[in-house]
This record gives C-alpha cells, sequence and structure tokens, in this order.
C-alpha cells in the first residue's frame, strides 16, 4: 500500500466529518454537504490514491471505466505526487474531463492545495463550528471528486429550493454551483428541448 494511504483516507474521512457533516454557523446550522454523512453510512464513497509509477490521467481512466454509480455515489481520486502539476495545468485536467465526460452524465471537480479555501472568501469552508478549533491535514494532496452529474443537479436543484445556498457567497456560488447547473441545463435540458422541436419540424 501506498505510504500516503492511510493517512489520506483518515484525512478524507476527518474532512467530512468534521467540516462538511457538521451543523455550520454560517448556513443556519445546515451542514456545508448535507448529503455527505448518509453517502459514508450507506458506504456509496470510493476513496482512490494515485501511484507513483502511474500517470495521472491513466489511472483516473482507468478507475472511471470501473466506476459505477449504482454502487457509488462519489469516487475521490486523492494525488500526493500534485507538484507536478500548477494551477493552471490542474485546471486544465479538470476542464479536460469534463468536456469529455459531461455528455455522458459524470462531472468532475477538483481542489488543489496551491489554492485552498480562506476565511475572507469561504468562510464556511473553513470554519463551520466558528470559533471552535479545527482539526488540521496532517498530509497534502489533491482531490478530484467525480460525480453523476445529473445526481448532482438534482440535488442542488433541491437545496436551492429549500434556500440553501441563499447563505454561501455570491461568487462561489455562481463559479461552483450555477455555472455547474447551467452546463447541465445546456447539455440535458435545452439540448432534449432542441432535439424534440427537431422531431416536432421534421414530422
Amino acid at each position: 500500500m501506498d505510504p500516503h494511504a492511510k493517512l489520506i483516507f483518515e484525512d478524507v474521512y476527518t474532512w467530512s466529518k468534521e467540516y462538511l457533516e457538521v451543523p455550520n454557523v454560517h448556513l443556519n446550522k445546515m451542514p456545508a454537504c448535507p448529503y455527505a454523512r448518509q453517502a459514508w453510512k450507506d458506504g456509496k464513497v470510493w476513496i482512490e490514491i494515485r501511484q507513483p509509477d502511474i500517470g495521472y490521467r491513466r489511472q483516473l481512466n482507468k478507475l472511471l471505466k470501473k466506476l459505477d454509480f449504482k454502487k457509488k455515489e462519489i469516487l475521490i481520486f486523492c494525488d500526493p505526487y500534485f507538484m507536478e502539476f500548477s494551477l493552471n495545468r490542474f485546471q486544465k485536467e479538470i476542464d479536460s474531463f469534463n468536456d469529455k465526460w459531461n455528455k455522458k452524465d459524470i462531472f468532475f471537480m477538483g481542489f488543489h492545495p496551491y489554492n485552498p479555501a480562506t476565511e475572507e472568501e469561504q468562510e464556511f469552508l473553513v470554519n463551520p463550528k466558528g470559533d471552535i478549533e479545527m482539526p488540521e491535514s496532517k498530509v497534502t494532496y489533491s482531490m478530484m471528486l467525480i460525480q453523476k452529474f445529473s445526481q448532482l443537479y438534482e440535488a442542488s436543484d433541491r437545496l436551492k429550493r429549500m434556500g440553501y445556498y441563499k447563505k454561501w457567497p455570491k461568487d462561489y456560488y455562481d463559479e461552483v454551483v450555477e455555472s455547474r447547473q447551467q452546463t447541465y441545463e445546456k447539455l440535458f435540458v435545452k439540448g432534449a428541448k432542441n432535439d424534440e422541436q427537431e422531431k416536432n419540424t421534421s414530422a
């Protein structure tokens, strides 16, 4: 097993338990990720660690071939060898995977250690319990989160109707949620309507 593996598994679980699942003082006591606790409970979280002797894209593509959303809701691909990726290159990797896989109902979102959340911009992610001291990570790695696009879209839509995002920083909401929802609608909602209109015109 990779020497980083145990620490990373523990760190991802702690991040979810202590940052994403707890009642968040900045979000009217709603957790930052309302569905995370149940996903862990149901065994729907799949964590994989990048191997040093396999290229990033090669290993992730192999994992995607095995990914079954009937068994897992999210794949978290952790890379302790992230140093070879600048922020710009890592973003290009995210964009490249999304360009290829979005239309196959898969969405990619990345986190890079060189661009951490800050109290000034995303305090609800950094300090969910207010003044209570939070556990610090013991290992550094990037993460690629891979989810079923339609499930992510529907979950975000439900949360929006509940008013959940009203407490999110607007810039962060627009960048993370709104842009994702628009991409999905362009591919699957408007695209389906256009296809139907073409069929009716042809008929």
